[in-house]
């Protein structure tokens, strides 16, 4: 990403190939911020060569409140930044509220702001045009990561590959053949996505 303005060139980027730093509303409330009480605070992130502190200033302009940011841009000039976001509320069904994020360029509501290598200030992931890296995953590796996920339910000891445990005792039957059939699905997609893989190999060596 070359800054803040950057699209979606080669892909989508992932916030962590990024190395995004990601500031959540719980922050705030850690860090002794809340809304409709004036207060300071400075939150420091570690990484790239120093640290990175952002000073928060939580206030309310016009009956709203929002956090007032101050932070250099994490681009190679490193320019000074600083600017609001407001924030939102909605009611919690036991009583009390959850807080949000506006985001200032999107303007929806969010938990998370990020602000990733390249990027000027704290936007949205959305703003940002960034990814899950699960969703960077092949084939192969989401259906083993399923599998294995199933595989451990079952109390499995050996290789997921080998297809299902024995069932446990404490395991009802009809959960314990949903679980099997779901492994045997996963191990399937995992055999389909190896036999792709090489099947293209073979492709491209007949090529030569």
């Amino acid at each position: 990403m070359g800054d803040s303005r950057s699209g979606r060139y080669g892909g989508q980027p992932t916030s962590e190939a990024c190395a995004s730093y990601v500031l959540r509303t719980t922050d705030l409330l850690r860090a002794g911020l809340r809304a409709g009480i004036g207060a300071r605070a400075t939150l420091s992130f570690s990484g790239d060569n120093d640290p990175f502190a952002i000073a928060l200033e939580i206030s309310s302009g016009g009956g709203f409140p929002f956090i007032e940011f101050a932070h250099r841009s994490r681009t190679r000039d490193s320019i000074p930044q600083r600017y609001r976001v407001r924030l939102l509320s909605t009611p919690q069904h036991l009583g009390g509220v959850r807080w949000w994020f506006e985001c200032p360029r999107t303007g929806r509501r969010c938990v998370k702001l990020y602000l990733p290598r390249g990027g000027h200030r704290f936007w949205s992931r959305a703003a940002y045009g960034l990814g899950y890296a699960c969703q960077r995953e092949d084939r192969m590796y989401q259906a083993q990561r399923q599998a294995l996920k199933v595989y451990r339910a079952l109390h499995g000891e050996g290789n997921w590959r080998d297809g299902a445990p024995p069932k446990p005792k404490a395991m009802r039957w009809r959960t314990y053949e949903r679980l099997a059939s779901k492994l045997d699905h996963y191990n399937a997609r995992f055999d389909g996505g190896w036999a792709l893989s090489a099947a293209r190999l073979l492709g491209r060596q007949a090529r030569f």
